[in-house]
């Protein structure tokens, strides 16, 4: 069993041992990790021995954050009608059709750079495990070419082939 234990950080920020959704702060704290899954958290003098020790003085652990429903493969922008949305005011710009539309039309490198872009976008923002659903290719050569692309980035892949009925199903429901 592998182990790494990041030890004496200012503060580690957990789950409260008393309310799954409560956070708690830890001063002068260590975490034990084994075989990739946190296995230990407590006071750094309590700490257990592990092969590796990694130094965090100064430092203060927490959580990444976990994005479980994404679509970032597609093209096209709505930001005009999602300003319209927030405004109150109605808008006919074309909804998800408008992005499949823009998505089915989009080369395979445009698509790629655009997950790529909105993934390091996500990191910055502290999302460290993302999951990616298809759903703006609404055909079939069009939803695996989305899920081939997704993979590239995660294994956690999703599709979601029935976003919306296409435009050119609208009168076969």
């Amino acid at each position: 069993m592998a182990s790494t234990l990041f030890h004496n950080a200012k503060q580690i920020i957990t789950n409260s041992s008393e309310e799954i959704y409560d956070l708690a702060i830890i001063d002068d704290a260590s975490l034990l990790v084994t075989d990739g899954k946190v296995s230990w958290i407590g006071a750094s003098k309590d700490a257990p021995a592990a092969e590796t020790i990694v130094d965090c003085a100064d430092k203060v652990l927490l959580p990444g954050f976990v994005d479980s429903h994404s679509h970032l493969v597609f093209a096209g922008d709505r930001s005009e009608e999602f300003a319209a949305r927030m405004a109150g005011e109605s808008y006919s710009a074309g909804g998800i059709n408008f992005t499949v539309e823009k998505t089915r039309a989009a080369s395979e490198e445009e698509l790629r750079s655009n997950v790529a872009r909105l993934i390091a976008e996500m990191q910055a923002n502290g999302i460290t495990h993302f999951e990616i659903k298809s759903g703006y290719g609404l055909t079939l050569q069009d939803e695996i070419r989305a899920l081939k692309i997704a993979r590239e980035f995660t294994e956690d892949v999703t599709l979601m082939a029935a976003h919306v009925v296409p435009n050119e199903f609208a009168d076969k429901r």
